[in-house]
């Protein structure tokens, strides 16, 4: 029987898959923060996620050597964005921190589509967001500066993501990535502030980082590198506003958090501009069509694809 490859599944059915496994891995972190604090649980993620990933793909050191002038700058961008992202989290609702994340990507859709009817639905995304995210991040400027920076991180990982997952083969880029980043984390993290070892080596915030890890590292991050390397940065920016939509969702299931008749309709508004611009055709009026992922200039040959036999797909096996 063939093995499974992310690759072989719909992009979008690859980022709901991973956004929802992000949204509950997130809610379940927060517990750890109690004991670890929010950059704790960040290093142990990391460690842990870069661990398991390498172990997954294997990729050979050679690609590093080969590639680190992209990895180095994915590999940052991806430590910032972790430590932002759960520092923002320690102190403001998770809701309120995914929809401000996104006003980063919001405005990379915006700045790179050229046609109007992209712009109009990245505005009614826009507007769904502020108002499913409301004025809570004015409470806790720390927790709002850490959310903008996190959407700053964010941008950056889709623009790097996309280039790595095409320059590097298979899972290997997301795990050398994560690799990198592990080791940027370790200097950085008693900056920020850490517990003593003995409470991150404690066999119960152990396994708790590992079920956090697999939740919202390993499984999100493996299916939407595979959906970076199938879309345009463009597309996977603006679908990628449906995160606040689950998030809200999740916090409803688990915490009990209900949303007013203007929030669900702010819900809405981000879905329809999601789907919208699913449906989209690829190219506009006039607008040449776009290469498939991995193919070179006219008259140069394409890079292996997904589907190629010499090139292992995605990380798992």
């Amino acid at each position: 029987m063939r093995p499974y490859a992310p690759g072989a599944a719909p992009a979008p059915l690859l980022l709901l898959t991973g956004m929802v496994s992000l949204q509950f891995g997130s809610a379940f972190a927060k517990r750890l923060f109690e004991e670890t604090g929010p950059t704790g649980a960040t290093l142990l993620r990391l460690l842990i996620a870069a661990g398991l990933l390498c172990l997954l793909s294997r990729p050979a050191p050679r690609l590093l050597r080969a590639h680190w002038r992209l990895l180095l700058p994915y590999g940052a961008v991806f430590t910032v964005m972790q430590f932002a992202f759960y520092e923002a989290t320690s102190r403001l609702p998770l809701g309120v921190v995914v929809t401000l994340e996104f006003s980063g990507p919001l405005l990379l859709a915006a700045l790179t589509s050229r046609r109007a009817l992209d712009r109009l639905r990245v505005a009614v995304a826009a507007a769904g967001l502020l108002v499913l995210g409301g004025t809570r991040g004015m409470d806790d400027p720390v927790g709002l500066a850490a959310s903008l920076l996190t959407g700053a991180a964010l941008t950056g990982y889709i623009l790097l993501g996309a280039r790595v997952g095409r320059a590097v083969p298979g899972g290997s880029g997301l795990a050398l990535g994560l690799a990198v980043a592990a080791v940027l984390a370790l200097p950085t993290a008693p900056a920020l502030g850490l517990p003593s070892p003995a409470v991150l080596l404690d066999p119960g915030v152990l396994g708790a980082a590992l079920a956090v890890a697999v939740l919202t590292t390993v499984v999100p991050f493996s299916l939407e590198f595979a959906a970076l390397r199938r879309m345009p940065p463009r597309v996977f920016a603006v679908l990628s506003t449906v995160e606040p939509v689950i998030a809200a969702l999740v916090g409803l299931a688990l915490l009990d958090e209900h949303l007013s008749p203007a929030q669900w309709a702010a819900v809405l508004c981000v879905v329809t501009a999601a789907v919208g611009t699913a449906l989209a055709p690829s190219a506009a009026p006039g607008e040449p069509p776009r290469p498939p992922p991995g193919a070179g200039p006219p008259g140069e040959p394409s890079a292996p694809s997904d589907r190629s036999p010499s090139r292992k797909n995605g990380v798992h096996r």
